[in-house]
């Protein structure tokens, strides 16, 4: 689950500072809606952030401590697919609602009761598609369940489309708490989650002490982890959205009519790109190259989503920070991070340590990700938010395209499945052409093309 910690606030003229654009970034503040009242403190959704960052962190560690990586890629793409069908299926649909409860007044109750239905059903749908269409997730659950089957393995399918369904009714729950001055209902979703999920793997963890024979059968790594990320969902899914539609009921008869802001398009767009970005890379990488060498690059590419994380948070600072003073202040903790890569994927085992030089590439090529992160900042800070889209997708698609042919090449050689200990050799094309690609992104974000400047309608003063 992602929760946008950041309000965009319009540039500042005549800020100081060396650049220009360091006036015209992210900066988080308590927002105020058009009908009056708070939408809550942006610190309280940092610290829902965080808290399911760490959560994540925490999860992970454990699993890879109880399980070795060969049996847990299988529940990264499990992960991955149902995030992508859940933002595929609606990627603005949290978001959405802060603007149309701020509008819908007495009819708020109906609008979320709507949005609830219309999400789980478009999720469902979305994550029946994927799971069909991917092969992988569906056969994890099934195993998990039923042993392993031949053909479609319908009951893992069915699973996927309800916890694609529940994730969806998830992000539906934050937008409206968010929007109904309730930000800490967020957090204490998010808590839920990040709790149940720990509890679960350690219950694996302690099951594979007591009953080592049953911990080796196939299907129980990746089957269990999946289960372990799935179940909280599942089981938050239905009295939070009764919790919802009972509260925007309650809130309708106190909120008079405003017309809501026109800037979902765009939005919808930009969080898509995020989610393809950050949840398909390692997908591919698992459904090429196998679930072992698939969990040691899902490892080291969660610090690429926490380098973008943590930039997002830099930039969210009062008073803004310019491009030059964001790579001073990431840049040396990037270098940091890269020289101690081998120790701290030792934390996670010793085949993980083996991916040291795959992690270094990939913080060079995040590295040069802090050009592209600080101008999407800008852009959406300067009221381009459609630019800021586009940004987005010409960024992401091309870096997804090229880790996909790379994976391709590499499993062409026959490298497929390789043992995790030796995964960073095959690992590491992977890595330097997601580097090479965010080179060319910076070279395209520093040097002005028109096609880049071009503005639409509403963006134009």
């Amino acid at each position: 689950m992602a929760i946008d910690p950041t309000r965009v606030m319009p540039a500042v003229p005549g800020a100081g500072g060396d650049d220009p654009a360091a006036a015209t970034v992210p900066r988080l503040r308590s927002v105020k809606p058009a009908g009056g009242g708070a939408l809550g403190d942006g610190r309280v959704l940092v610290a829902a952030s965080a808290l399911g960052a760490l959560g994540s962190f925490a999860g992970w560690l454990l699993a890879a401590r109880t399980l070795p990586p060969d049996r847990l890629g299988a529940a990264v793409a499990v992960v991955a697919v149902v995030a992508v069908a859940g933002c595929v299926a609606r990627p603005d649909r949290g978001a959405a609602l802060v603007p149309r409860l701020s509008a819908a007044g007495r009819r708020a109750g109906r609008v979320v009761v709507r949005s609830l239905a219309t999400a789980v059903a478009l999720g469902a749908g979305m994550g029946a598609v994927l799971a069909v269409l991917v092969p992988g997730p569906a056969a994890t659950l099934t195993g998990l369940l039923s042993g392993p089957v031949t053909g479609v393995p319908w009951p893992g399918v069915l699973l996927v489309a309800a916890a694609t369904a529940a994730w969806a009714a998830g992000a539906v729950f934050d937008g409206v708490v968010v929007a109904l001055d309730r930000p800490w209902w967020a957090t204490t979703h998010v808590a839920v989650l990040v709790t149940g999920r720990i509890a679960l793997i350690a219950a694996a963890a302690v099951l594979v002490g007591a009953a080592p024979d049953v911990a080796a059968s196939d299907g129980f790594g990746g089957g269990w982890l999946a289960a372990a990320w799935l179940a909280p969902v599942l089981l938050w899914a239905l009295p939070g959205s009764a919790a919802v539609a009972v509260l925007a009921r309650r809130h309708g008869r106190r909120v008079e009519t405003a017309s809501p802001p026109q800037v979902l398009g765009p939005m919808a767009v930009a969080r898509l790109g995020a989610t393809l970005l950050h949840q398909v890379a390692p997908l591919l990488v698992v459904l090429g190259l196998g679930p072992g060498p698939g969990m040691v690059f899902f490892v080291a590419w969660q610090v690429v989503t926490a380098v973008d994380l943590a930039t997002v948070w830099v930039l969210g600072r009062a008073g803004g920070t310019g491009r030059r003073r964001l790579l001073l202040t990431v840049g040396p903790a990037l270098a940091v991070v890269a020289a101690c890569a081998g120790p701290l994927l030792g934390v996670f085992g010793p085949e993980y340590a083996a991916a040291a030089d795959v992690l270094r590439v990939l913080l060079l090529g995040a590295a040069f990700r802090l050009v592209v992160v600080h101008e999407l900042g800008a852009l959406e800070a300067a009221g381009r938010a459609w630019s800021s889209a586009r940004l987005h997708l010409y960024t992401t698609v091309p870096t997804l395209v090229v880790v996909g042919i790379t994976v391709a090449a590499v499993a062409a050689t026959g490298l497929t499945g390789m043992p995790s200990a030796v995964a960073g050799t095959v690992l590491l094309p992977v890595a330097m052409g997601y580097a090479l690609v965010q080179v060319a992104c910076c070279v395209a974000v520093l040097v002005p093309f028109p096609m880049w400047s071009r503005t639409r309608p509403e963006e134009q003063p």
